[in-house]
């Protein structure tokens, strides 16, 4: 099952939310000193979405993971994507949680007027994952730093 957090939420569990944020920040993003405070500003003004991923067990949450999305609008050709701006797992996401979660964010990406839904990763078995459910990953994130 997956939810989306309200304000009050993200500020409650914010110790948690922002471990896994530092822990999976995507390559676009630089070290900044006031970064995660930035981050949190944007989620509880809605600009990033926050989700838990969970299942339920004997009327027990078990967290699964969190992950945090953006939109994204390229206005040179009017293409809107939702970004997976992060993603996270606490443990091994169970396989049946997979289909749930995608379709609940493919759902919200597309009531918003998403066209596709976008995201990065280094981890071949996310990537792999994201293959078998029916994603492109024929490309290469590449990445060149101005250093001054």
């Amino acid at each position: 099952m997956i939810t989306r957090l309200l304000p009050e939420q993200i500020s409650k569990h914010w110790d948690v939310i922002k471990f896994a944020i530092e822990s999976s920040l995507p390559p676009t993003i630089d070290d900044h000193p006031d970064k995660m405070n930035r981050i949190l500003s944007s989620a509880l003004s809605g600009g990033i979405t926050v989700w838990v991923s969970h299942t339920i067990e004997n009327e027990v949450n078990n967290f699964e993971g969190i992950g945090l999305t953006k939109f994204l609008y390229d206005d040179s050709s009017g293409t809107k994507s939702m970004l997976m701006y992060c993603m996270y797992g606490f443990n091994k996401i169970a396989d049946s949680s997979w289909p749930i979660v995608m379709d609940s964010l493919v759902k919200f990406a597309k009531s918003r007027n998403c066209s596709k839904i976008l995201a990065y990763s280094s981890i071949p078995y996310m990537v792999q994952r994201s293959k078998e459910l029916g994603a492109n990953t024929d490309y290469t994130f590449i990445s060149f730093p101005l250093d001054n």
